[in-house]
């Protein structure tokens, strides 16, 4: 009885807060407005409040949320995205421990709405860093497994990654932000050694097929173009870069005449080489942010 009374006054507390306004406006104020209609099981409210347009939709995350009352953490505003730490009670009902998870935010036509669905994601299936540790052992291995250019998919992956990062702790961040930075400046030494052998086979082929030269000074241009993406690694930067290199090893194994046939397996050998340095970036950045936990 005291615990829930203890809930009532907080709700009572946020419902006053809330009032003073005519509608919640912050990302802060309308995370605790969707929360406050969860536990209240408001599915008017929570439509209101999140991306959903229908209250048929409203399936609580399949959880009960009676006398729940979230704690909240790190804000990021990214343009017209956010994100919230919140710590949610276990469902277990034991007090002395908390799930976190993100609350996710988008902006629409000015008002900040709960991204139902992405929020959902991370409340049923929930991690210390919701899904993001096993997010790094997924993308690991799509990079490492092809560097093609249809890796699109990964790339908006490694994006919503670094924004997740940037809500969790600083520590969190810093550790990943040494590791992107070390990383990155390899990847680069990586590319530009490419680069520079691309363009000696080309200076030592001058007589090779024209569409073979073509084919190579464009991977050239790719090598080029993200090196300098990596002159501040961050994991946006990174992504850019795995994209040229994508699209550089795919020119680079286009090339058909006997005059490259050396240089080939050369810059075989490095991607592969790549690859390795890839996926072991990705199992240290995994290992480092687990022992957060």
């Amino acid at each position: 009885m005291l615990r829930s009374a203890l809930n009532v006054l907080v709700w009572v507390s946020l419902a006053m807060a809330l009032s003073a306004c005519s509608r919640p406006d912050t990302p802060q104020e309308v995370a605790a407005a969707f929360w406050q209609a969860m536990a209240e099981n408001d599915a008017g409210d929570v439509v209101e409040y999140s991306t959903l347009t229908r209250t048929d939709d409203v399936d609580r995350f399949q959880r009960e949320w009676a006398d729940v009352v979230p704690s909240f953490g790190r804000v990021v505003i990214d343009s017209a995205e956010a994100t919230i730490v919140t710590r949610l009670p276990a469902e277990n009902g034991a007090t002395s421990e908390r799930l976190e998870v993100i609350t996710y935010l988008v902006e629409r036509d000015g008002q900040w709405l709960v991204d139902y669905a992405r929020t959902g994601e991370a409340v049923i299936n929930p991690s210390p860093f919701s899904g993001l540790v096993n997010q790094l052992s997924d993308l690991g291995e799509r990079l490492t497994a092809r560097f093609s250019s249809s890796s699109s998919d990964m790339e908006q992956r490694l994006n919503d990654m670094a924004r997740e990062l940037e809500a969790y702790s600083d520590e969190m961040a810093r550790r990943a932000d040494e590791a992107i930075n070390d990383f990155g400046e390899i990847l680069q030494d990586y590319m530009q050694e490419l680069e520079e052998s691309v363009d000696r086979a080309l200076e030592d082929n001058q007589q090779a097929p024209p569409e073979d030269r073509e084919i190579l000074e464009q991977a050239a241009a790719d090598l080029e173009r993200g090196s300098e993406a990596l002159a501040e690694p961050t994991l946006e930067t990174l992504a850019e870069a795995s994209r040229s290199l994508a699209q550089a090893g795919e020119r680079l194994a286009q090339t058909g005449s006997e005059s490259f046939e050396r240089n080939r397996q050369e810059w075989a050998a490095k991607l592969q080489e790549i690859r390795q340095r890839t996926e072991q970036f990705f199992r240290d950045l995994q290992d480092s942010l687990a022992s957060e936990n």
